[in-house]
């Protein structure tokens, strides 16, 4: 599969908790050779142990349905939040889940750069299944 890798970076807004000079950013990052998956990364800038951090791995079709309705399971869950045209991400880790909130249109236009890659429903190639398999068994 020819491409290269999608990605985009959103700052989340957190009303000020994050305090003064610093700020939670979510990375989303997709590849060719990995097409089901997108990796999601949220750091803090500068670095802080009371900001939330930490990598996921969710389904991009998840991305995609959650959209308009809620989705997802373990790990990450999706909702829509349509009146705010937001999308709210629960990102669980040890502690206190991570919930942010990106706006909906900077997911549906990160998608439709992977799709212009790797339309949906394309993805189901045997390197696609095996960069899945691999994946699954690295993490459990």
């Amino acid at each position: 599969m020819a491409g290269a890798q999608v990605e985009t970076e959103v700052v989340i807004d957190d009303g000020g908790l994050s305090g003064r000079g610093r700020m939670t950013v979510l990375r989303l990052a997709w590849w060719p050779h990995d097409p089901l998956a997108v990796a999601l990364t949220l750091t803090a800038q500068p670095d802080h142990p009371a900001l939330p951090r930490g990598d996921w791995v969710v389904l991009r079709d998840f991305l995609r349905y959650g959209l308009e309705e809620a989705t997802g399971d373990g790990e990450v869950r999706i909702r829509p939040d349509h009146e705010s045209d937001r999308l709210c991400l629960d990102l669980q880790r040890p502690g206190r889940a991570a919930c942010v909130s990106v706006p909906r249109p900077l997911i549906a236009e990160f998608l439709r750069r992977t799709e212009a890659v790797v339309p949906f429903g394309e993805e189901r190639s045997a390197e696609a299944i095996e960069a899945l398999l691999a994946r699954l068994q690295a993490s459990g």
